[in-house]
């Protein structure tokens, strides 16, 4: 099975990131883009082989270009949320806002969340605009071209005509879904897939003193197994579910510690709790809310190998192969236990089956369609029909280069009826 996920991820994916490059960034050309990223390596890693930088091994360190710098009096030191500003369930984000290289009240636009994820943690342009441009579809002001990492907020004047944005604090099962790392089921707990909540935390915390993608990996599997075993409306939807493995690696590919003496970075209780806004001694360790930082003599990874979407989102290769439970669709049916996976032949009418799934560019062209696909069920009742129009074009925008690059095969049909069965898939929290 994994030679098969890997050659798949590795020609569907470097495809994926060449053709979004390209469009997003005309004067990058192919060559430019393999001279920044070489395509990962054939088969991939064993989860419990594979270093904190993921499928791509780092192999230098350059203190001058690594080091990041939040010392007080800095133009990145640390400044607390105040009352109006955004933060919300992804602890990178907020980190990011409050040393300022992402604006500080939380919302801002494409460009500044590129820039800013870059200058942090060494994102690709690619990854922060895919990312943002997700967000602002999915979450956003359409027509001001903003979104929050947290809450809602007021749109612009006449971006309220398309939307009322509500953040990524709730966009459960549209970003944000259950059995997150360290935030809670929205089902579980009256909305609130925001807040950390500390069983979850001291889970990780409590797996050891040094955190790898492999251990990551394995929380993420009991997360998920705690969210079936009681949430009787957990679901893994075709995005928002992946999103969930996806963000359990992030802390080691993006908040380890690098040196000359650990290349590939380390991840260690210290860090963990910087980033997740926990502190206090052993004994009485405390969470507050917003106040993720990044830590004082703290090294991101190199930028001969920055986090794109390429060594990203191929980790799921290494995911499925550890753990293939973290990527089915489906969900529980009402009752906890219940979980009925769903095939991807009922999702997109049968132009993609699990004998074809892994085949070619397939598994990157299905979950680039749902996207799309979705975009109109997930926005019922929450943006006008111009805001509906405004979304898919952002989405297409992104989307249809790489479809065309890849040739894949056109997914016409997406059946939401399949998730009928799946009380947890019409749940949508308010604020």
């Amino acid at each position: 099975m994994q030679p098969a996920l890997s050659s798949v991820m590795v020609i569907a994916l470097s495809i994926l990131d060449m053709a979004l490059t390209v469009f997003a960034y005309p004067g990058m050309t192919e060559g430019n883009l393999n001279a920044r990223q070489a395509v990962p390596p054939v088969p991939l890693p064993l989860s419990q082989n594979e270093g904190n930088c993921g499928i791509i091994p780092c192999t230098t360190f350059n203190a001058a270009d690594q080091f990041v710098d939040v010392r007080p009096g800095t133009a990145h030191q640390f400044v607390a949320p105040g009352p109006n500003d955004k933060r919300g369930p992804c602890p990178g984000l907020n980190a990011a806002a409050n040393h300022g290289f992402i604006p500080h009240n939380g919302i801002g636009t494409v460009s500044q969340f590129a820039v800013g994820l870059e200058e942090a943690y060494n994102f690709t342009p690619e990854l922060g605009t895919v990312l943002a441009t997700i967000g602002i579809a999915l979450t956003g002001d359409l027509l001001g071209g903003t979104w929050s990492i947290g809450g809602p907020y007021p749109a612009s004047l006449l971006g309220s005509l398309l939307s009322s944005p509500e953040g990524l604090s709730f966009s459960h099962n549209a970003y944000e879904t259950d059995g997150s790392m360290t935030r809670g089921d929205a089902y579980m707990n009256n909305g609130d897939a925001y807040h950390l909540q500390m069983d979850r935390f001291m889970a990780l915390y409590n797996r050891s003193e040094l955190y790898t993608l492999d251990i990551v990996r394995q929380h993420n599997k009991d997360m998920r197994n705690w969210s079936v075993h009681n949430n009787p409306y957990f679901f893994s939807a075709p995005f928002a579910g992946l999103v969930s493995p996806i963000a359990h690696t992030l802390p080691p590919l993006c908040f380890s510690n690098h040196s000359a003496n650990n290349i590939q970075g380390y991840l260690d209780r210290a860090t963990l709790k910087s980033f997740f806004a926990i502190s206090g001694p052993e004994n009485a360790l405390v969470y507050t809310p917003g106040h993720e930082r990044i830590p004082l003599n703290w090294y991101r990874r190199p930028s001969n190998n920055k986090l794109g979407l390429v060594n990203g989102f191929a980790d799921l290769g290494v995911t499925a192969a550890r753990f293939p439970e973290l990527i089915s669709i489906g969900g529980n049916t009402g009752t906890v236990n219940s979980f009925v996976g769903v095939s991807p032949a009922d999702i997109s009418g049968g132009i993609f089956n699990t004998a074809n799934l892994l085949q070619g560019n397939n598994l990157t062209c299905f979950l680039l369609q749902v996207i799309q696909q979705a975009t109109p069920s997930l926005l019922s009742g929450l943006v006008s029909s111009l805001g509906l129009s405004t979304a898919i074009s952002l989405l297409n925008n992104v989307i249809n280069p790489a479809k065309t690059t890849m040739a894949c095969p056109l997914m016409t049909t997406f059946n939401t009826g399949a998730f009928a069965q799946f009380p947890g898939s019409s749940y949508h929290p308010r604020s």
